[in-house]
């Protein structure tokens, strides 16, 4: 019984023995460390070896090879010896199922890892299993320092090849452009007017800032930053800065997303409802002079108007022969009106009385002729909420 088991064993042994030929490639199994290489079992009469070190396929140089018992790896049948040993080929499998992989990336995308290996002139060299050429233009968005990519691993898909001279062309531009185009698809498909969002500050200008909402900028303006006045952009946030916003405009056929920082908090004039009568005496600071008059800061979003002719009592050829931007100073409240987010303002009974000069009706007249404070206003956005 032993005995006839044994002759089952080795017939199915043989039945699965196939003929090879050199050239094939095959997949082994790593069966212990010899004198001159690795022993691999690949389902032959005799055993393979995988030599420790072997002549690179498309340079100079040679490569070792490191792998441990149990292992199962591609190889390459490589030629017979007079012992009746397989010599196998680990390089010559490594540069064919690159070449797979390449094609397969030339017609269907499929992304591939390359390990950046030096700069050349244009660009970079990387390994993607065979060596290739990453140019400068392909490597980013924006133009980067090439240093900064050596010995780092960046995903890329195949743009060029030609194997018969051995030229192959990667792009990583290409693998961000894709995953900003998938990042923008999934922004666009959940924003809504009023939301709150999380974005990242990716460039600051004079009039505000572009914020990175994923895959789609909005713009900050910056009338949009502060209810109240604020200095540079700087000192309150930087490039790369992770803020909170709201979105108050989208126009889905232009692609432009309109934000708000102010209004992640109440409009300042919507509770000051009683806390400013006509009569009070309050301190604000003078913020700008706009020539027949000035801006005071009263509180954060609250701004007053104080006309040229309410500065003093005698006549102004301009404010600043009374105040100057900057200057904390008591005012009184003249008028009221909230719905227009507008308060005006005088210091002429706060001062003392001029003896020898009067102003007559005509100059009175001038002064409320000339009074521009109607149109001094807060500047609200058109078409937001």
């Amino acid at each position: 019984m032993e005995e006839n088991k044994n002759l089952e064993m080795l017939h199915e042994d043989i039945e699965n023995i196939r003929p090879i030929r050199p050239g094939e490639l095959i997949k082994g199994k790593v069966i212990k460390k010899g004198e001159e290489g690795y022993f691999v079992n690949i389902n032959y009469k005799a055993e393979g070896i995988l030599p420790f070190k072997e002549k690179l396929t498309d340079g100079e140089g040679e490569i070792l090879n490191d792998t441990e018992e149990g292992e199962e790896i591609w190889v390459v049948v490589n030629r017979f010896d007079d012992q009746g040993y397989v010599w196998l080929s680990r390089e010559k499998a490594r540069y064919r199922g690159a070449w797979i992989d390449i094609e397969e990336s030339m017609n269907s995308g499929k992304p591939l890892i390359a390990k950046v290996l030096k700069k050349v002139k244009g660009g970079l060299t990387v390994n993607i299993g065979v060596n290739a050429f990453l140019p400068a233009s392909c490597v980013d968005k924006v133009p980067q320092n090439l240093d900064e990519y050596l010995d780092k691993t960046l995903t890329v898909k195949v743009i060029e090849a030609d194997r018969r001279t051995r030229n192959v062309v990667v792009s990583h531009k290409v693998i961000l452009e894709e995953e900003d185009l998938k990042k923008k698809q999934e922004t666009i498909a959940t924003l809504e007017i009023g939301q709150i969002r999380k974005g990242i500050v990716k460039n600051i200008t004079s009039f505000g800032a572009f914020i990175d909402l994923g895959g789609i900028d909005g713009l900050l303006h910056i009338s949009e930053i502060s209810w109240g006045r604020i200095g540079k952009l700087e000192d309150i946030f930087n490039k790369g800065d992770e803020i909170d916003i709201r979105v108050i405009g989208w126009d889905p056929v232009k692609e432009e997303i309109s934000l708000s920082m102010k209004r992640l908090k109440p409009d300042p004039w919507e509770n000051i409802d009683g806390k400013y009568k006509v009569g009070d005496i309050i301190s604000g600071k003078v913020v700008k002079d706009i020539g027949f008059g000035a801006i005071v800061e009263l509180d954060e979003g609250i701004n007053g108007f104080i006309h040229i002719s309410q500065l003093s009592n005698k006549k102004l050829n301009s404010i600043s022969e009374s105040v100057s931007v900057g200057d904390v100073i008591d005012f009184e409240i003249i008028e009221v009106d909230i719905q227009q987010k507008k308060i005006k303002l005088s210091r002429k009974n706060l001062l003392p009385k001029e003896k020898e000069e009067t102003i007559n009706e005509e100059t009175n007249n001038k002064f409320k002729e000339n009074d521009y404070s109607a149109y001094v206003d807060v500047f609200v956005p058109k078409n937001t909420q």
